[in-house]
């Protein structure tokens, strides 16, 4: 089966159903990114998106900070909804990354995580922000668990926010892309037939086969082949019915890359192709997430066709 994969602007424009002055990387923020290179670099993203992000209080959006989904102080998130909620609204919860040994919601005193629900509630959803607990006092799986934790919460309580229950949505970034792509590919492990969600997006995750490296994750704690074969996502999403849309950056590490085009071609090899972007062009490991909410649409527009495309 052929792999949809997208690797141009040209495609991007076709998933954003002809919308391509909207779809792409600003050309002068593009030009920017390029000369950052393929790093981790937050300052200076936060300089080139934050002033494009509205900033609290917001416009007939409601926030509530700080409610727990689980025992640990760390399993907290923030709900952000519409003033006037409705009910029957898909849910998007977003999961940052951070290495597996930090995270957050709110970065410093800027405008991200904030942005990514805060797009959700404008374009007709409810959205939440999380975080988790971290390695190396928590290893695998207690990402699993986090999230199970996570969805469970989300479903007991969606509907008092003007949510569907049963159109959740978790989106990953980096290490975040690695809890969810887990939780995705191992519902043996909470009892599970299948995710009880209604989409995975995994955006520039770390590695959904894993494989020995030069050093042990502090996350999966092995450099034991045999272990983390047993740990590793990618079987039970290729066995897995949930639909999935995966991405890369074009200036994402060069890791990001190889190990999403491994999990595109095993999700097609089995006939359940993904919705793919292979290297989003112009765009770097950290603007992918923090252009969200912005003109820069590069990202959450093919993510809102997916999730609009999900019945």
């Amino acid at each position: 089966m052929k792999m949809r994969i997208i690797a141009g602007a040209v495609a991007l424009a076709g998933l954003m159903g002809g919308a391509a002055a909207m779809a792409q990387v600003p050309a002068n923020i593009a030009a920017a990114l390029k000369e950052i290179g393929p790093r981790i670099e937050t300052p200076k993203t936060t300089a080139l998106y934050a002033p494009m992000i509205e900033v609290e209080p917001y416009k007939g959006i409601v926030v509530n900070r700080e409610i727990s989904y689980g025992r640990d102080p760390k399993n907290t998130l923030d709900i952000f909804t519409s003033a006037v909620p409705g009910r029957g609204k898909p849910v998007l919860i977003f999961v940052s990354g951070g290495g597996f040994v930090s995270n957050s919601k709110v970065m410093g005193a800027g405008p991200f995580y904030n942005n990514v629900p805060l797009w959700a509630v404008k374009n007709g959803m409810v959205g939440i922000n999380v975080t988790y607990r971290l390695a190396p006092a928590n290893k695998w799986p207690s990402g699993i668990q986090d999230m199970r934790a996570l969805v469970l919460w989300a479903r007991d309580h969606a509907a008092a926010y003007g949510g569907d229950p049963n159109k959740i949505f978790l989106w990953g970034h980096s290490a975040g892309a690695g809890h969810v792509a887990d939780y995705g590919g191992h519902p043996e492990l909470y009892g599970a037939k299948t995710p009880e969600v209604s989409g995975l997006i995994l955006s520039s995750g770390p590695g959904y086969a894993l494989k020995p490296g030069p050093a042990a994750s502090p996350y999966y704690g092995t450099n034991d082949a045999a272990e983390l074969t047993a740990r590793s996502a990618l079987p039970g999403l290729v066995q897995g019915k949930t639909p999935i849309f995966l991405n890369t950056a074009e200036l994402d590490p060069p890791n990001a890359k190889p190990v999403s085009d491994e999990l595109n071609a095993a999700l097609c090899k089995a006939g359940r192709c993904p919705t793919y972007i292979g290297a989003l062009p112009g765009a770097s490991h950290i603007s992918e997430t923090f252009a969200v909410g912005t003109p820069d649409e590069s990202l959450s527009g093919p993510v809102l066709k997916f999730i609009r495309g999900v019945k």
